[in-house]
């Protein structure tokens, strides 16, 4: 019941995927240059914080890889089987990619923990070189995938995590610069430290609504108590229970609740409570079905789930 309309809204960007999928593919391809040139050039350094970026580099064009698969499985039409298809293959790439960056940020800062006390001597003039080079390219690569951004919560976490190794480079640049003017080599693992942090923090901004749609929790920002008021307070419905509001991927709500209903025409009822949760509250996929009386065929304990 109501499907048909939301199905549309989720290819209302087709006309882009063309341009977005060769982005992400370049993006891919300059991220893993970065990464080998940072990990090679951190070893011959002996620097943490640059391998650290690298390998933080390399968790990126590993995101966009899942991304770019993600995304191409997002397209598939849905089946029997798989009825609402496949959109939800970008939510879990992104939660995948969440959790390898949190065991590579801990991973990093034990190393670092461990430099402290001994902070090795550090090739900072190398340091400063390499990590300008990975500022340029974590700009360009946010400039590739920046239109696809707009459009997919998977490819906005890889655009977001450009943005901050942009800032994590600067902070090495300077590290490097310190180690080169002053021998200051403790700056270092202290830099690595710094970035675990970062990772660790935009981690926790991101994580949280990614987890919620695998949870098949409500919505951000919707409102079951008010969904329920309104729905009671439609012409001809006496009750309303068991609401369950969830999202299907980043641009599709739905909705499935009990309405206990009069006399009245059950269709028109079920129609006005559709184009309701449709206009009001941005739920285009509903299914609601209809009781003649209080007696709910379902558990009773389940009655305001």
């Amino acid at each position: 019941m109501g499907h048909g309309h939301s199905h549309a809204h989720g290819h209302s960007h087709g006309h882009h995927h063309g341009h977005g999928d060769a982005a992400i593919g370049w993006a891919v391809v300059v991220n893993l240059a970065l990464t080998a040139a940072q990990i090679v050039g951190g070893y011959a350094a002996d620097s943490t914080a640059l391998i650290a970026d690298g390998i933080h580099n390399l968790s990126d064009a590993l995101a966009l890889v899942l991304a770019f698969g993600a995304r191409r499985l997002a397209r598939r039409a849905a089946t029997p089987d798989w009825s609402y298809g496949w959109g939800r293959a970008e939510i879990v790439a992104a939660f995948v990619n969440y959790l390898a960056l949190i065991a590579i940020s801990i991973w990093l800062a034990v190393e670092a923990l461990a430099r402290l006390t001994d902070p090795p001597q550090v090739a900072g003039g190398l340091v400063m070189g390499l990590a300008a080079f990975a500022l340029v390219v974590d700009l360009a690569t946010a400039a590739l995938v920046w239109r696809a951004a707009k459009d997919s919560a998977n490819i906005r976490a890889a655009f977001l995590h450009n943005l901050a190794d942009a800032g994590v480079s600067v902070a090495v640049i300077g590290g490097g610069g310190l180690i080169w003017a002053f021998g200051w080599n403790l700056a270092d693992p202290i830099l690595t430290l710094a970035i675990s942090a970062v990772i660790l923090w935009h981690i926790g901004m991101e994580i949280g609504p990614v987890f919620r749609m695998l949870m098949l929790a409500a919505p951000p920002g919707s409102d079951p108590g008010a969904v329920l008021s309104a729905l009671r307070g439609l012409p001809g419905v006496t009750d309303a229970h068991h609401l369950h509001l969830w999202q299907i991927d980043e641009k599709r709500a739905a909705a499935s609740v009990h309405l206990v209903v009069g006399a009245d025409d059950p269709f028109a009822i079920t129609r006005a409570a559709k184009e309701m949760l449709a206009h009001d509250h941005g739920i285009a996929h509903a299914t609601i079905e209809i009781e003649p009386s209080e007696a709910c065929a379902d558990h009773k304990g389940h009655r305001h789930a």
